[in-house]
């Protein structure tokens, strides 16, 4: 899993799974300021991602205590107190200065996030103790489905680590694209159990997606977990996933997996916890009626005359 928690381990032997970009670029300051800095104990813990003006999206594995303490291996909907979390919105660095700081007043794991279902159902949400003015980003639409199909280029972010043998993550949060892979090459990348350290996970396509190249080189790591997987619309991204778990960090033919939002179990989750927190759907083009037009004879002058008639509106 990918959760940075060594300094959190020192005081109350947290070991919740998190990661950095690996491959990818310092992000300026004024841009992804939905990206959140979740502090759990007052140090840097996880990613997330603002959905709602009082919501972020964090891991399962972040907020489950058993989850964390077992690295994601007992996995389960208790969380920690909300008085153990601090979530910095808009600001790139790690520190959190130029953001906005927020306690939290609820932490709410996925109810499905259980033993029984492996690794999947990684998600957390966190309400803030007060709205943020910072816009948002909704999680994708169903209609907008092919803006994540395997071969798309994505977009992740994260304060995490920027290797796997990183000592600690970096000053700024960073980003880098990766590509959406298929379920059938994510599930062979991971065939076995999360127990297994060679693999470090097993894909369920019902509640993850996979992003990453052959090669290698360009991921997520510890730090990043509950960090966005964003899909690119005509205006902007959509959230189409959250940083979950792998095997080391930008290692060849071991994508990073996603928690997966826009569709399937989680997202009917989600909307009955924060239904604003989804793009809206494109609406459907209305049929215009169709004119019936014939063609008659005038009798007074003999000429030809087009007659239509447009069907009346039930």
């Amino acid at each position: 899993m990918r959760v940075f928690l060594a300094a959190v381990a020192a005081t109350l032997a947290l070991a919740a799974p998190a990661q950095a970009v690996v491959g990818g670029k310092p992000v300026p300051q004024g841009r992804m300021p939905y990206v959140a800095n979740v502090q759990i104990m007052g140090a840097f813990g996880c990613t997330g991602t603002l959905i709602a003006p009082q919501w972020v999206l964090t891991a399962g594995h972040c907020g489950s205590a058993t989850g964390s303490l077992s690295q994601g291996l007992v996995p389960a909907p208790v969380a920690w107190p909300a008085s153990t979390y601090l979530v910095v919105v808009g600001s790139v660095y790690s520190d959190g200065h130029g953001g906005e700081s927020h306690g939290v007043r609820q932490v709410l794991v996925d109810s499905d996030y259980v033993v029984t279902n492996g690794t999947g159902n990684d998600v957390t949400l966190m309400k803030l103790d007060t709205p943020t003015r910072i816009t948002p980003m909704r999680i994708a639409a169903v209609g907008e489905r092919s803006s994540w199909k395997p071969g798309v280029l994505t977009t992740i972010a994260g304060f995490g680590k920027t290797s796997q043998d990183a000592s600690g993550p970096p000053d700024q949060m960073q980003s880098a694209r990766v590509p959406v892979t298929t379920d059938a090459y994510c599930a062979k990348a991971y065939p076995g159990g999360l127990s297994e350290a060679g693999d470090d996970g097993s894909f369920d396509p019902k509640t993850m997606v996979c992003a990453g190249y052959p090669q290698g080189g360009t991921d997520t790591c510890e730090g990043d977990s509950g960090g966005p997987l964003l899909a690119p619309v005509k205006r902007g991204f959509r959230l189409a996933g959250a940083t979950s778990f792998g095997a080391g960090c930008a290692q060849a033919g071991k994508p990073g997996v996603y928690a997966r939002l826009a569709e399937g179990p989680i997202r009917e989750w989600l909307k009955t916890v924060v239904p604003e927190a989804f793009a809206p759907e494109r609406a459907k083009a209305k049929k215009r009626a169709r004119t019936r037009c014939t063609r008659s004879r005038a009798r007074a002058h003999g000429k030809r005359s087009r007659v239509c008639h447009r069907p009346r509106r039930r």
